[in-house]
This record gives structure tokens, C-alpha cells and sequence, in this order.
């Protein structure tokens, strides 16, 4: 739990720098270990507006110094990038005590925050929104995840262009947007999925004003959870932006065996084939569903993009990438997906300058000899692998412990230990 730095008492200013100190050093000194945090005490005494700002920056940095995980009012927090920089500056001057001259950032904030609250807050935000050019509104609808206006905002840019103009040219810059923001960490995930649904409802609402063409569209891609594992939120997100993003998704759920992904995969017509899976040994079952694509004469027609917290980016791209005879990649998470769709296509259809990005390889390479020989002595060399082993040291002398067991000791005077005591 954190204490507020919001008094304005000296021995509080710094609580801010110690509670994201103190997560910094178990994180250092106790990696296993999972921290969480009761945030929102850290402005207690601010006004619930300016509360806003200080917990979701607070939580920005404790974040960035290890955090875990966090207790929070989920819809007191928002990104970083909804705020102005002077705020966020602000509130970064309060939590690390810069105080210079006259300058005191717990007075700047107040001031900036003076007669204004969350509601008055809100109205100058769609304030500010409505001054914005018609362009640049609907991409900061689809940034915000702020559905109010949005369909009005339609309407008039109906007037002067094409709905899939309207969706190519700004809504998707809204969405390219959210994930680089998404991918420096400065907008967590329930904004994503917050902004990801303004824009479904937007391509939604201009869906009717579509003319139907023959064209095969940007792509198909078929997405499964592969045979063995329910895990399915990655999946499923990479689901709805690359449907946002103009792709025909053909999502067929989790514990699919390669059977299923192949036959959705030529009913549909697929491009690619997205197989993703969290349990470590999803990993095994990945490669040997591209085994199988290899032996079913398969691999040239389907690229493969592979996500799931058990995969490396070593692990696909050099030892699944020497097996598998057509294209496999790795995606971290779901916008990296979307780059290497958006690749793939480009070089499927020719587009000038489209090319896959550069194999990751190990820096360190694996030791071929099984037995460990030439080892001892040596520190772990490489991340284990899925599949593979590291090396270790087999040298290192066991301690041996004074005693084993519990050893009580009596009669110990109350002066030898009363000074350790807390009183």
C-alpha cells in the first residue's frame, strides 16, 4: 500500500520515490516474486479529477519499475496519452519531489485542476473533440474509445466521401495509432479492446454505404487455438484488429487439431494460417502441425504466423523456420500480427517494396553435444528453449548447513534482545 504525497508535509513528499523504489529492489533482488499494489491512496486530498491524473500516471511508473498487478477503480485510469503534457509533467514533478525555487508541483496541480471536475472533465474533453477538424476527431473517437458523436461524425464525412475511403484513410490511422501506442505501453489493454469496439461499431454503421465488389479483399487468415489448449483472449484479439484492419478473419476457436486448421484453411481460401497457444507444450503441437503441412505438400501455399506466452521469437524463427518449408513468423502480440498480415500480403501480391522483416537468430548458439561436456563451470548461456535444454554448471559445491531441523533455544537474558524489539 501506498501513502499519499498530496499534504504537503515534508515527510511525505517522498513516498511516491520509495514505494516505486521498494518495487524496483524485490524485483531486482526476489525476480519470482509477484508484487500488487493499493494504488489510489497516492492523491488522496486531490480532487477526484486530478486524482485521475495522478493514479493513472502513478501506476505508469510503478508499472515500469516491475509492478505485477494493481488495485484500482478500472474506470479512474486512463493511458498516459489521454492527458496533456503539462499534466503528465506535472504529475511526474509530484511523485519524484522536484521542487526548484518558488516551483512546488503539488500547487501547480491543484491549480491546473481548480474548480474542475470529472464531469466538467469529461464536457471539456468533448468540448475540445467537437473543435477538432472532422478527420482528426474520428481518429481521436477511435483513440479514446469514445463512442458519443460517433455516428453524426459518420454522417458528415458520408457527405463529401466514400465509407471505404472513410475507413482506409482515417478510421485505420486512428487504429495504427492505438497500437504503436499500445506497443510502447502507453495504453494498456482494456483501452485497446476499448477502441477496438468504436471501431467495429463505426465499420459497422458504414457497412451499408459499401459498394460490394468483386475483389478478394486484403486477405484471409484462419486462426485457431491448436489441439490440447483453451486459452483463447491472445487469439482473440488479434481477431478484432485484424478485422478492424480490413482482414477476413476466420476464427475457428480453441483445441484444434491440424485437421480442422487445414480444411477451414482451403474452404476459405486462406493466405495465412495463425496458430496460437499458451501451455508450453503447445509449442511441440505447433511443430507438429507444420510437420504435417510439410508432408501434406502444403507449406508453399500457407505462411504461418505463430503467438503464445510459451513461444520465443528464437524458437519459430531459426528452429521451426529450418523445419518448415513455407514462411513461419513470430508475433509478439496482436499488432505484430497485423505487420507481418500487412508483410505477407505486400509480398504475396507483388506490392513494391513489401518484404518480410529479418529472421531473429540466437546470439548465443546451442551445444551440440548432448552430454554437456566443456560445460562446467560456465554460466547459463541462452534462455532454455521449447525443445531444447541450456547449459548450466555442474561444478558448484553444495553448502552443507550448520544443522538440519528446528533447534529451539532457551534461556536467552530479555537485555540480549530487547533492543531488536519494536516497541
Amino acid at each position: 500500500l501506498t501513502f499519499t504525497i498530496c499534504t504537503g508535509q515534508e515527510e511525505s513528499r517522498g513516498d511516491g520515490i520509495a514505494t516505486i523504489e521498494a518495487i524496483r529492489e524485490l524485483k531486482r533482488l526476489h525476480p519470482d516474486v509477484q508484487t500488487t499494489l493499493g494504488l489510489s491512496n497516492i492523491s488522496f486530498g486531490l480532487n477526484p479529477a486530478a486524482r485521475v491524473l495522478l493514479n493513472s500516471v502513478f501506476l505508469d511508473e510503478c508499472v515500469k519499475a516491475g509492478l505485477d498487478s494493481a488495485i484500482v477503480h478500472a474506470s479512474k485510469i486512463l493511458p498516459i496519452a489521454r492527458f496533456d503534457e503539462e499534466q503528465v509533467t506535472t504529475a511526474l514533478d509530484l511523485i519524484y519531489d522536484r521542487r526548484e525555487g518558488d516551483y512546488d508541483p503539488l500547487q501547480k496541480l491543484m491549480a491546473l485542476f481548480e474548480g474542475v471536475n470529472t464531469k466538467s472533465l469529461k464536457a471539456g474533453r468533448a468540448e475540445e473533440l467537437l473543435a477538432l477538424p472532422l478527420d482528426e476527431r474520428l481518429q481521436r473517437r477511435i483513440i479514446d474509445g469514445e463512442k458519443n458523436g460517433l455516428e453524426t461524425d459518420l454522417d458528415e464525412a458520408l457527405q463529401t466521401r466514400p465509407a471505404l475511403d472513410v475507413v482506409n484513410d482515417t478510421l485505420l490511422e486512428g487504429m495504427k495509432v492505438v497500437g504503436e501506442l499500445f506497443g510502447s505501453g502507453q495504453m494498456q489493454l482494456p483501452f485497446v479492446l476499448q477502441s477496438a469496439e468504436v471501431m467495429k461499431t463505426a465499420v459497422a454503421y458504414l457497412e451499408p454505404h459499401m459498394e460490394k465488389t468483386d475483389d478478394e479483399g486484403k486477405g484471409t487468415i484462419v486462426l485457431a487455438t491448436v489441439r490440447g489448449d483453451v486459452h483463447d483472449i491472445g487469439k482473440n484479439l488479434v481477431d478484432i484488429i485484424l478485422t478492424n484492419n480490413g482482414y477476413n478473419v476466420v476464427n475457428i476457436g480453441i483445441k484444434q487439431p491440424v485437421s480442422a486448421i487445414l480444411e477451414a484453411a482451403q474452404e476459405h481460401k486462406a493466405d495465412v494460417i495463425g496458430m496460437s497457444g499458451l501451455l508450453v507444450k503447445s509449442t511441440v503441437i505447433m511443430k507438429e502441425n507444420l510437420e504435417e503441412l510439410n508432408q501434406r505438400k502444403l507449406a508453399a501455399d500457407y505462411p504461418v504466423i505463430l503467438g503464445g506466452a510459451a513461444l520465443t521469437r528464437a524458437y519459430v524463427e531459426q528452429d521451426l523456420h529450418e523445419i518448415y518449408e513455407g514462411e513461419v513468423r513470430y508475433a509478439r502480440d496482436a499488432f505484430e500480427g497485423l505487420r507481418l498480415m500487412d508483410a505477407l500480403m505486400g509480398v504475396k501480391r507483388g506490392v513494391p517494396g513489401a518484404e518480410l522483416p529479418p529472421l531473429k537468430k540466437r546470439r548465443v548458439p546451442r551445444r551440440a553435444d548432448a552430454s554437456g561436456a566443456g560445460a562446467a563451470g560456465s554460466l547459463v548461456e541462452e534462455r532454455e528453449e521449447p525443445g531444447g535444454r541450456s547449459d548450466v554448471s555442474v561444478d558448484n559445491p553444495i553448502p552443507t548447513p550448520p544443522f538440519w531441523g528446528t533447534r529451539v533455544v532457551k534461556g536467552i537474558p530479555l537485555k540480549d534482545y530487547a533492543s531488536w524489539l519494536d516497541e
